[in-house]
């Protein structure tokens, strides 16, 4: 059994990715290719490229379909207490499984006191709290940012003034003020595996995500590339209780599941071990109640 707790869906072509279709659909036929008993899909809000998939249009797409489950998001830059009450409202209605904050991707602190209503409310109703850390990826090609013709008609590339937002050193505060949340530290904050791993030794309740460590399909893939990963993996498993802090996610439709996988394949771990990153960690983070692969 494998429970997925970091996805994406469009209904959009996808392109220069793995696959064109990153529709509700095709993950759904992935997830039967691999038997993903749990598939978590990100609500998303994106500003600057002014686009996204919002709670209650996510919620749409997924509903009636049990495998399926969100993690819910708002936009902290523009409309924060509005986002804010309707997470309460989702919460309290049981629809959601966590709050993803995309750090860099809007511009914000992670540890700025005026956002830590989102953890109030993360704790209040034992919600994991998924926060996007390392690289940002720019919304307009390279030629488009060289030559000046932004999408979002700024004079400079606000991605690129981020980047110090999504490092895993800008959310100690927050994690450190709300001991009692669980923070997800998505990506392995790749490139800013260093800085991850201390902040994961130093607080217990931080554990990280495998997703998004390269585009699969494309010249990233490359067999050599994931065995740098994997060796960074490793550096993690050797962290206290590091193989209970690991989740399973690929960042579909960034890298596929199939790469994903053998991530984990490639760590060499025993059977037990490789279970816990699979579905079992997930499982206990979020509290899905699985007792047996594949029986609730």
């Amino acid at each position: 059994m494998i429970i997925d707790v970091h996805v994406h869906t469009s209904d959009k072509p996808m392109v220069g990715l793995h696959t064109v279709d990153a529709s509700i659909d095709a993950i759904e036929r992935s997830a039967d290719r691999y038997d993903l008993r749990k598939v978590f899909v990100i609500a998303t809000y994106f500003p600057f490229k002014g686009r996204g998939v919002p709670n209650r249009e996510m919620l749409k797409r997924i509903e009636g379909r049990e495998r399926f489950a969100m993690i819910g998001s708002l936009d902290v830059m523009n409309r924060f207490e509005e986002g804010l009450a309707e997470l309460e409202e989702l919460a309290v209605a049981g629809l959601l499984v966590g709050i993803k904050l995309f750090a860099g991707y809007q511009t914000f602190r992670i540890s700025d006191p005026s956002i830590f209503g989102v953890y109030r409310l993360a704790q209040k109703y034992n919600l994991p709290v998924t926060i996007h850390g390392g690289e940002l990826h720019h919304c307009c090609s390279r030629e488009r940012r060289e030559s000046g013709n932004l999408k979002c008609g700024n004079s400079f590339c606000w991605i690129d003034a981020n980047t110090d937002l999504a490092k895993p050193s800008a959310f100690r505060e927050a994690i450190k003020s709300f001991p009692d949340v669980k923070f997800v530290i998505a990506h392995l904050a790749n490139p800013f595996f260093d800085e991850l791993r201390a902040l994961m030794t130093e607080f217990p309740n931080v554990v990280t995500d495998l997703s998004g460590q390269f585009l699969s399909g494309t010249d990233e893939a490359r067999l050599e590339y994931k065995v740098q990963i994997v060796e960074e993996l490793q550096k993690f498993l050797a962290i206290p209780n590091g193989a209970d802090r690991l989740l399973f996610a690929s960042d579909f439709p960034i890298q596929s599941l199939e790469d994903t996988i053998q991530l984990v394949e490639m760590l060499g771990l025993d059977e037990a071990a490789k279970e816990k990153i699979l579905w079992r960690n997930a499982n206990r983070v979020y509290r899905l109640g699985f007792e047996t692969g594949g029986v609730q």
